[in-house]
């Protein structure tokens, strides 16, 4: 995402595609900056919903394997549910590297262009409240998908997978 001028864009794009994967120009100086924020609400509300899904799927007997047997190759699926469920059923700690206090810090700064766009935003302040909730118990180093341990703790139970 590429916030810039026109001009300024045709003359960085080269020097982008020797190493970006994806270059999409978003809009003028800014927007690029915007438009993330805005992406990250999206895969950190992905990240919050998949944390509280699955407690729930636990806490009424469904198992995170069952839960996944039916999401992953549905339209529900997507590269962010499989990095995540990697965690939740292998314990692969590495497979989605981006810090619950990096979560709540998007969150804030998405909450704050929200409040002076004046839009009222339900739904990011719940976002933004169970990474609050996670880097306020002490696990803020943890990554994203760790928010679903954090969650089935508080609510007495474990997502791991059983030995």
């Amino acid at each position: 995402m590429v916030g810039c001028d026109a001009e300024t864009f045709a003359r960085i794009k080269p020097v982008l595609e020797t190493w970006a994967g994806r270059i999409v120009h978003i809009g003028t100086t800014g927007d690029g900056h915007k438009m993330k924020l805005i992406n990250n609400f999206i895969s950190l509300g992905y990240g919050a919903l998949y944390a509280e899904a699955l407690t729930l799927a636990k806490k009424v007997g469904i198992e995170p394997a069952r839960f996944d047997s039916v999401i992953r190759g549905s339209r529900m699926d997507c590269q962010f549910y499989q990095t995540y469920m990697q965690y939740v059923l292998e314990r692969d700690r590495d497979a989605h590297k981006f810090a619950l206090r990096n979560g709540l810090k998007d969150m804030c700064y998405l909450d704050a262009m929200a409040t002076q766009a004046g839009i009222a935003n339900p739904l990011s302040n719940a976002v933004k409240n169970s990474y609050a909730l996670a880097v306020n118990t002490g696990r803020g180093e943890d990554y994203i998908p760790m928010l679903s341990d954090v969650i089935a703790e508080l609510n007495d139970t474990s997502l791991e997978p059983a030995e």
